[in-house]
C-alpha cells in the first residue's frame, strides 16, 4: 500500500497492525522476569507502525532521503503526546527491517501506554545529521499535527543521538515553545553536543554555558550513561549536565552498573538501551533479545518520564527523580544492581574511567562543539567547595599532609576517592578515615550505601 500525504515531504509507505498483546512479540532471556505491570511494564493499548519518508531539504541541511516510523495506538483519537528518539550513528547502514527491529521495543512500548512514538535514520551521508533530525521532526509536527500533539513532547538519544536529543530539544523548546504543557529529554550513552555546522556562527551561543542554561526550568532531564562504556567519555556528559539550566529538582544523573547472576551477564556498555544491536563485546555482538536491564533501565525510566511530563501520578517523578529514594535505584526488588545516581556526577563512578584504558569517543573529539566555547569542557568539574555540604564534614579542617582525616556523615559509606584535579585517582578506601600524603586541592568522591553520590573540593596545607 502506498499512501501519499505531502508529496513534497512526507511519504507514508505502508501500515503495520500490531493487536493485543504487544508485549508477546519480544524474545527473552535471563533469570530476572521482565516487569509484567506498573511502571515499566507494555499498555494494553494495540499499536500501529506507519513507515514514512522524507525528501530532502537543503534549507534545513538535510541532503538525504529520511526514512522513519510513526507508531500510535489503534483507537488514537485527537493529538497525543509524542516521544521523538535518535538512535546512534551506527545505524546509518540499516535496512528498513533491520532498523524497524532495532527500533520496535521502544516504539510499541510508548505506544502502546497510550502515546505516539517517532524515530528516524536522521544519518546522514554527507555529515548533516542536526539537519536532518530538525527536518524530519518539524516535518511530523506540522503533517501529522491531527496526531501529534507539539505542546507535549519528549526526546529520547542515544550515543550519536544523545547530542541530537540535547541541542534539538535547547532549539525547538526555546526557539518554538515544543513541549510547552509537559516536556522531558533523556541523552544516553553520549551527550556531546551537537549543532548546525552551516549556521556554526549563529548557533555557537547555544553551544556555551549561558546557551546550556537557557534551557527551560520546567523541562525534565535525565541523563544516563554506563558503567562499562568504552566509546563515550563521561567527561562529555558530566559537562553538559552541570551546565544544562534546569533545577536539581527537575534533572538526574545516572550511572548504570551491570550484574552477572548465575552465568548470565546484565551488561552495563555503551548498548546498553540499545536493543537488537552490538552490545556485549561492544562492537562485535549482536543481541536479539531482551533482558530485565532493557525493563527496570529502559521502559521503567522512559514510563516515568512520561508521566512525570504529561500525567499526575506522584509516583512518576520519585521513581526518575528520586535522588536515591529506593523506588528510584531498587531494580528487580534488588536482585538487580542499583544505579549511581546523583546532582553532582563524578568521572571515578565509573570502572571504564578507573581502567585508565581511554575512550573511542574522547572528550576531546573534533567534532564535541562544547570544547571550542569553553576552555575547561573537558577537564573540569562542577564539584562544590567543603563548607557547601552541610551534610558532611572533615575533621581536622583545614587539613596537613600526613594527618588522618575523618570522614562526618549521618549516612553509611560504601566507597570513597579521593583524585586530584586532573581526574587521576589518589586514593580509594571504604574507610572513613584516610590520609593524603602531598598538599593540594582534591576532590572526595563518596558513594553511600542507598546508591547516591556525592562530590566535594577541599585543601590538604
Amino acid at each position: 500500500m502506498l499512501i501519499k500525504m505531502n508529496p513534497k515531504s512526507l511519504i507514508v509507505l505502508g501500515v503495520l497492525f500490531l493487536p493485543f498483546s504487544v508485549f508477546s512479540q519480544f524474545a527473552f532471556e535471563g533469570p530476572i522476569p521482565p516487569i509484567d505491570s506498573g511502571y515499566g511494564s507494555f499498555g494494553s493499548d494495540s499499536v500501529i507502525h506507519e513507515f514514512f519518508t522524507i525528501a530532502p531539504d537543503s534549507l534545513k541541511e538535510c541532503d538525504d532521503t529520511v526514512s522513519g516510523i510513526i507508531s500510535y495506538p489503534y483507537n488514537a483519537s485527537g493529538a497525543l503526546p509524542v516521544v521523538f528518539s535518535f538512535p546512534g550513528g551506527s545505524y546509518r547502514n540499516y535496512g528498513d527491517s533491520d532498523y524497524f527491529k532495532a527500533q520496535n521495543f521502544y516504539q510499541s512500548f510508548v505506544a502502546s501506554n497510550g502515546y505516539v512514538a517517532a524515530t528516524a535514520q536522521y544519518n546522514s551521508t554527507s555529515g548533516s545529521d542536526e539537519g536532518c533530525a530538525y527536518h524530519w521532526t518539524e516535518t511530523l509536527v506540522k503533517n501529522r499535527s491531527n496526531l501529534i500533539d507539539s505542546t507535549r513532547i519528549g526526546m529520547r538519544g542515544y550515543s550519536l543521538g544523545a547530542g541530537i536529543a540535547n541541542w534539538l530539544s535547547l532549539t525547538q523548546f526555546n526557539d518554538r515553545n515544543w513541549g510547552s504543557n509537559g516536556r522531558f529529554v533523556w541523552p544516553d550513552a553520549g551527550a556531546s553536543f551537537i549543532g548546525w555546522h552551516w549556521d556554526w556562527p549563529n548557533d555557537i551561543g547555544r553551544q556555551t554555558d549561558s546557551g546550556l542554561a537557557a534551557m527551560p526550568d520546567d523541562v525534565i532531564y535525565l541523563m544516563t550513561l554506563h558503567d562499562l562504556d568504552n566509546v563515550a567519555d563521561p567527561r562529555c556528559g558530566i559537562d553538559i549536565f552541570n551546565f544544562m539550566g534546569v533545577p536539581d529538582s527537575n534533572k538526574e544523573f545516572y550511572v548504570i552498573k551491570g550484574d552477572t547472576i548465575g552465568n548470565y551477564i546484565y551488561w552495563a556498555t555503551h548498548f546498553t538501551q540499545s536493543t537488537y544491536a552490538k552490545d556485549s563485546s561492544q562492537f562485535t555482538a549482536y543481541i536479539t533479545k531482551h533482558d530485565a536491564l532493557d525493563y527496570w533501565f529502559g521502559t521503567r525510566m522512559l514510563h516515568a518520564a512520561m508521566e512525570t511530563a504529561w500525567g499526575n501520578d506522584p509516583m512518576a517523578p520519585t521513581i526518575c527523580l528520586g535522588n536515591g529514594d529506593s523506588l528510584q535505584t531498587l531494580w528487580a526488588n534488588g536482585q538487580l544492581r542499583s544505579p549511581i545516581v546523583s546532582d553532582q556526577p563524578w568521572m571515578t563512578s565509573f570502572e571504564s574511567w578507573n581502567s585508565g584504558a581511554g575512550y573511542m569517543n574522547p572528550c576531546e573529539v573534533s567534532w564535541n562543539m562544547r570544547q571550542y566555547v569553553t576552555a575547561n569542557a573537558c577537564f573540569t568539574l562542577d564539584i562544590p567547595e567543603l563548607e557547601e555540604q552541610e551534610s558532611i564534614k572533615l575533621f581536622p579542617n583545614p587539613s596537613r599532609i600526613g594527618q588522618a582525616i575523618e570522614i562526618e556523615t549521618n549516612k553509611l559509606i560504601s566507597k570513597v576517592e579521593v583524585f586530584n584535579l586532573l581526574g587521576r585517582t589518589v586514593l580509594i578506601t571504604d574507610q572513613e578515615t584516610f590520609k593524603i600524603d602531598q598538599s593540594g586541592t582534591y576532590i572526595l568522591g563518596i558513594l553511600f550505601e542507598d546508591g547516591t553520590t556525592t562530590a566535594l573540593r577541599f585543601n590538604i596545607l
